[in-house]
């Protein structure tokens, strides 16, 4: 016999979706403190079901996957910005294409792109310590912006970056406008929320077409990952891919490989400020390592760093909610999901739950020892989704960001602005700092200083 859904109660006519729509987070914390494990919710014309159960969420992503597809956001309302990419292809089309594109992510690959991941973190470093204060979530988009663009396609932006730097964001909001509608109505339908995501569109895509017309005429790999795409053929037919699907997986790449590495470090630096022990620790660790510049080698000299980039998805995952739709009727443990059922998975909640992780709040990253992660049920900890459609590029963002941090906190100290300062949540499609993230910035030492500008000259 079937237990019912629990529903999460609501007295406003369109129940949650107003604070869906402003406050996601503030909700989604609610709900896991109320109903860890499931709850029906309502949003305007949907009546989604929230988990926030690692057991339940195994079973959606790992056991009955099967039963799922992506949900209407990205199915539907994203679908103009990020066409049928490998985030929104399903079934054997997201196979065959993880296959294709499978080259492009392997380490030895992902460990030739440290190099210039660490050129341009020195090259960040010395531009921001020439400031007294700066916002780092706007420094932490344009270096990973920049990373991006260079190690995955092999062009520098110029101007470009600004166009790009504008347009995804816009993007963004106007999809999340779309879906948290009272009346949510596809791309379409020339809603205000619609023409704009076409407009950021346009100018997005002006950009990436010029960049796969230029590496076409160039006819060599430069050895960056668009190359490996236009020369890499299907397995069981031998086709290529064209522009549109190169231009859906560069457009794919853009979003992942540089909104969630720049949240991240943003948040990275945000936590470390609130903890000067952890910050003292990971200094002391960089400064051990005496080579002049950071690369792929000295990751594994750089452990406490890893555990702070973790411990910061924990806290902070730039992918806060996933969402599925259930094709056929499920049971996930002792509850029937009717087919149609929309699903999000609760990824804050669950990295927020105190019988996980017990003083969930507190930024600890001793609790990614390898002796306490592997304490951890299954899909507790989601920064990369799970199962079959595990985020293909999650070695590369991790080194990024390691690296990255590494070589900032070598040189550079951040520091809050004001002591007592709270940085609220942004629930785009990513969790951005609200307002930006304003930090004091100091040199660490003048022997820090000398190593940079001999790494840098």
């Amino acid at each position: 016999m079937s237990r019912t859904i629990p529903r999460f109660p609501s007295q406003d006519l369109f129940g949650h979706l107003s604070t869906f729509r402003h406050k996601p987070i503030e909700l989604l914390l609610r709900i896991a403190r109320d109903y860890p494990e499931i709850a029906r919710v309502r949003g305007g014309v949907f009546h989604p079901v929230v988990l926030t159960d690692p057991t339940l969420v195994h079973q959606v992503l790992v056991e009955k996957h099967e039963a799922f597809v992506k949900s209407y956001g990205l199915s539907v309302f994203a679908r103009p910005l990020l066409g049928r990419g490998l985030l929104t292809l399903e079934r054997e089309d997201h196979r065959k294409r993880r296959r294709l594109l499978a080259p492009s992510f392997m380490a030895k690959r992902i460990a030739s792109y440290a190099d210039e991941i660490a050129t341009r973190a020195e090259r960040s470093t010395a531009q921001i310590g020439a400031h007294a204060e700066l916002d780092m979530a706007e420094e932490s988009m344009r270096l990973t912006l920049e990373v991006v663009m260079k190690t995955l396609f092999d062009v520098e932006l110029s101007n470009a970056d600004d166009t790009v730097g504008r347009a995804f964001p816009r993007a963004l909001t106007a999809v999340i406008d779309s879906i948290t509608s009272p009346v949510p109505l596809p791309p379409p339908i020339p809603t205000p929320a619609n023409l704009r995501l076409a407009r950021a569109t346009r100018e997005l895509d002006r950009i990436i077409y010029r960049v796969i017309a230029e590496h076409r005429a160039a006819a060599h790999d430069n050895g960056d990952m668009l190359g490996v795409l236009l020369g890499a053929r299907d397995q069981d037919d031998g086709s290529r891919l064209d522009d549109r699907e190169l231009r859906d997986e560069v457009m794919t790449m853009m979003l992942a490989g540089h909104e969630t590495t720049a949240n991240t470090l943003a948040w990275a630096l945000y936590a470390l400020a609130r903890a000067p022990e952890a910050r003292a620790r990971l200094e002391a660790e960089v400064d051990a390592v005496s080579a002049h510049r950071l690369g792929a080698q000295h990751t594994a000299a750089l452990p406490w760093t890893a555990q702070v980039i973790k411990e910061t998805m924990r806290l902070y995952p730039a992918i806060y909610m996933i969402a599925r739709r259930s094709v056929r009727d499920v049971e996930l443990g002792p509850y029937l999901v009717p087919r149609g059922t929309v699903l999000f998975i609760n990824i804050i909640g669950m990295h927020r739950r105190a019988d996980i992780y017990p003083n969930p709040e507190q930024f600890d990253p001793e609790r990614w020892s390898p002796e306490r992660e592997k304490l951890l049920p299954k899909h507790a900890y989601l920064p990369f989704s799970g199962g079959p459609r595990v985020c293909i590029g999650n070695h590369f963002a991790l080194m990024e960001a390691q690296l990255v941090l590494a070589t900032w906190l070598r040189h550079l100290r951040f520091d809050l602005v004001d002591p007592r300062q709270q940085v609220d949540f942004d629930g785009l499609f990513t969790l951005r700092p609200k307002g930006g993230l304003p930090l004091r910035v100091s040199q660490r030492s003048a022997e820090a200083q000398r190593q940079l500008r001999a790494a840098s000259s």
